[in-house]
């Protein structure tokens, strides 16, 4: 299931792939899972030039400044509870209500 179920794949359906899908999708995953979830690299990106990738300053996200500005309204988030950005404005949130702040910028 872990790799149908994020996939919308239905087991049964999955199950009446051939062996040699089955084992290639698990393989695939598993290839994937090795994958850096900061930048995105896979170990093999690296093992035959170490040079081959280099790292620049991106275009400035609008989604990310706005994160990095709540983030700094709410230094002291208790655990588990995070900053996320909604694709909507806050008034139109079914997430957001009179009880949860947010930050308006």
């Amino acid at each position: 299931m872990a790799y149908c179920g994020p996939r919308g794949i239905e087991l049964d359906a999955f199950l009446r792939w051939s062996r040699r899908s089955q084992n290639a999708a698990l393989e695939w995953a598993a290839h994937e899972a090795l994958r850096c979830r900061g930048c995105g690299t896979h170990p093999e990106d690296w093992a035959e030039n170490p040079h081959a990738h280099h790292a620049h300053l991106s275009d400035e996200c609008p989604g990310c400044v706005k994160t990095h500005s709540a983030q700094q309204h709410f230094k002291e988030l208790p655990p588990g509870q995070h900053v996320v950005l909604a694709p909507m404005p806050a008034r139109d949130c079914p997430s957001c209500g009179p009880s949860r702040p947010t930050v308006q910028n």
